[in-house]
């Protein structure tokens, strides 16, 4: 059962409560919000002291709600589900805004800690329309940035950015970045039609006294109020959610937002400590994204992050939800049954790997573009080892991207043993991968040679026989022309499974260590065209990883040198992560514990410390020299070096978890 709404609405002075159209209390006065001057500043500049949260809370309570909760907490429905939505309703310009309405206390508890009633409280705008019914796949989420996301002041909002972007790994999200300008945030929710923005950015507010965002670009700087914002956010159709960290915008900011047609705006009414941030936002994303009552999942997690702490610094109380009064309570904005297929089908292809996976947005962005940009042959390679670069898991974040867009991913290696050397051997991988894949999604099995074989045995006696044809079987034209053939088939017949499938489905080969090949990677490279294995009607591009200097990279190397530039090629440096994308990569891990079996330390959350100079923190990272296999080892040893330097705080969410149920239910 979803919490009721209970519409508390403020029009010209007056209260008035409702519930189901019904009315419940009122139309009376509401009262000034006897709170003195010196308890504003502290609250404002959240420097409270002791008793300052119940104090306020009871004073706003008192203003607005008191004269109707008798009848409100007797309402059969809000005891019947055990809570309600306190949805408080006036104008997106009202000054009303400014109040942390979410502290709200009836003078034996603050109503967010109520333990008789889970009460959410909202910020409802009146006459905007919800969203036209949940979205049928994995929801699309872009985290649009206003300025470097290791920037000190903006850095809270990127580790909230961390806990939406591990819903990338688990499957239930697909997420991009970009730091932009308005202008170019238009551009980019043009390109990639975002459900979910987060906007992180500094906030200002100018001489009128209208709240504003600074997006740092490329091109240029920019401010952007409400209705720009809300111009450039739809300008790839209607998002669904929008998710501000900045100051200045959790009041009349956030409520224009909802009123030029963003049916769901969360807001941070200033500066938050970083575990409150954390344990509210797991909680509303987790439902933003996996299909849950937004509402619900709001209360619950502002209950969370009172647990253990001190109910006066009020920060739990900061986190502010603004709804379009069309979106009806228990609403959920996405239906998760298709993201959670897609995460199955690439559990089974071995695509999915914890933890969230971190940096090479360089490169992940060459793949989101593959087919856009006509990218036949993409090869993020080094001239030397590329041991301990993270290659393999590139692939596998790439072949999942690619697999939620739409495409069918044909992964080739990692290999245990020798690579592959010759051209049957690879022709033979090469089909009964797809074969294997095509089985996974539930499609007709890849032809061979342009004949579906009827099993194992047929397929290796075509292989010998194609293989064996005079040329050698990689240097023939008419080799490679069957094989696109063969592919594009798969293609076809995989754009009939619906959703994400259809038209636009390919498939894309991805090879993991291409350098250790022997003659079939002269094979491979003889047949690779701007279209990679396909043609231009149906391309099927080759992803890869190699060392330019190991085995037969220098045979690579030439052909990378010789195709440099030219269209449908691309050759990105596979290196270690840089510096400003380590630290927050490490960071970002450290905020998802994943290695349960081992012991405690590595199940805690790392966070950085409330005051910690933020180069100290940079430096102590740094020593892990961006190397991203560090994350299943030697990133806890240093988190637990630095948590002694007073530089990382450990917390247990799960124990906090366990005590909010222990305690509410």
């Amino acid at each position: 059962m979803s919490l009721p709404r209970v519409r508390i609405a403020v029009r010209a002075g007056l209260v008035e409560v409702t519930c189901d159209d019904r009315a419940v209390a009122g139309p009376y006065a509401m009262k000034e919000v006897a709170a003195g001057p010196e308890l504003l500043a502290r609250v404002r500049g959240g420097a409270t002291t002791a008793g300052d949260g119940a104090v306020y809370g009871r004073a706003l309570f008192r203003a607005l709600l008191e004269p109707a909760w008798e009848q409100i907490t007797a309402l059969a429905a809000v005891r019947a589900a055990g809570g309600a939505e306190l949805a408080l309703c006036w104008p997106p310009d009202s000054d009303l805004h400014g109040w942390l309405w979410e502290a709200m206390h009836d003078g034996d508890h603050h109503l967010a800690a109520r333990p008789d009633l889970l009460l959410a409280i909202t910020r409802l705008v009146p006459g905007a329309a919800g969203p036209e019914g949940a979205q049928g796949r994995a929801p699309r989420v872009l985290f649009a940035a206003g300025d470097a996301l290791t920037d000190e002041v903006i850095r809270p909002g990127a580790m909230f950015m961390g806990l939406i972007r591990a819903l990338d790994a688990e499957g239930l999200a697909v997420t991009r970045v970009a730091q932009v300008s308005a202008e170019e945030l238009a551009d980019v929710c043009a390109a990639f039609r975002p459900d979910i923005v987060h906007v992180v950015a500094h906030g200002s507010v100018d001489e009128d006294g209208r709240s504003l965002l600074r997006l740092r670009g490329h091109r240029a700087d920019s401010w952007a109020g409400a209705a720009e914002l809300a111009t450039a956010l739809t300008a790839g159709g209607p998002v669904r959610a929008v998710v501000l960290s900045a100051c200045h915008t959790g009041d009349a900011f956030a409520a224009e937002l909802v009123a030029a047609g963003i049916p769901l705006v969360s807001a941070m009414a200033g500066e938050i400590s970083e575990r409150a941030c954390r344990l509210y936002a797991r909680k509303l994303t987790g439902a933003l994204a996996g299909g849950g009552a937004v509402v619900e999942a709001s209360a619950k997690g502002r209950r969370a992050a009172m647990v253990g702490a001190s109910r006066d610094h009020l920060d739990w109380a900061r986190p502010a939800l603004f709804l379009a009064e069309g979106l009806q309570p228990g609403a959920s904005l996405v239906d998760p049954v298709a993201a959670r297929r897609l995460v199955e089908l690439a559990d089974e292809l071995k695509l999915r790997r914890q933890p969230l996976h971190i940096g090479r947005d360089h490169i992940l962005d060459q793949v989101d573009r593959l087919f856009t940009d006509r990218l036949g042959f993409l090869v993020a390679c080094r001239d030397g080892t590329i041991q301990r670069t993270g290659g393999t898991r590139l692939l596998r974040e790439a072949g999942f991207r690619l697999l939620r867009d739409g495409h069918v991913p044909v992964f080739i290696g990692p290999f245990s043993g020798s690579a592959l050397q010759t051209p049957r051997e690879l022709l033979a991988v090469l089909h009964f991968q797809a074969a294997e894949v095509a089985a996974t999604l539930g499609a007709p099995p890849p032809p061979l040679r342009g004949v579906r074989p009827a099993g194992f045995d047929e397929a290796l006696e075509r292989i010998d026989a194609f293989a064996g044809e005079p040329g050698p079987f990689a240097l023939t034209a008419a080799a490679r022309r069957t094989l696109a053939e063969d592919l594009g088939a798969l293609a076809a017949s995989a754009a009939d499974l619906g959703e994400p499938f259809g038209p636009h489905t390919r498939v894309v080969v991805l090879i993991d260590s291409l350098h250790a090949f022997g003659e079939a990677l002269t094979g491979l490279l003889s047949m690779i065209r701007a279209t990679g294995l396909g043609t231009a009607q149906r391309p099927v591009p080759v992803v890869a990883t190699a060392s330019l200097s190991e085995d037969q990279g220098r045979l690579l190397k030439s052909f990378c040198e010789r195709e440099a530039g030219a269209p449908g090629f691309a050759f990105p440096e596979l290196t270690g992560l840089g510096d400003e994308e380590a630290v927050l990569g490490y960071q970002w891990v450290l905020l998802h514990p994943w290695l349960r079996h081992r012991e405690p330390e590595f199940r805690r959350v790392y966070v950085a410390a409330r005051g910690a100079r933020a180069d100290k923190l940079r430096d102590g990272l740094r020593v892990l020299k961006g190397d991203p296999t560090v994350v299943e080892d030697t990133l806890y040893m240093a988190a637990q070096i630095l948590a002694v330097s007073d530089l990382l705080v450990t917390d247990d969410d799960e124990a906090v978890y366990a005590e909010y149920l222990e305690r509410f239910g």
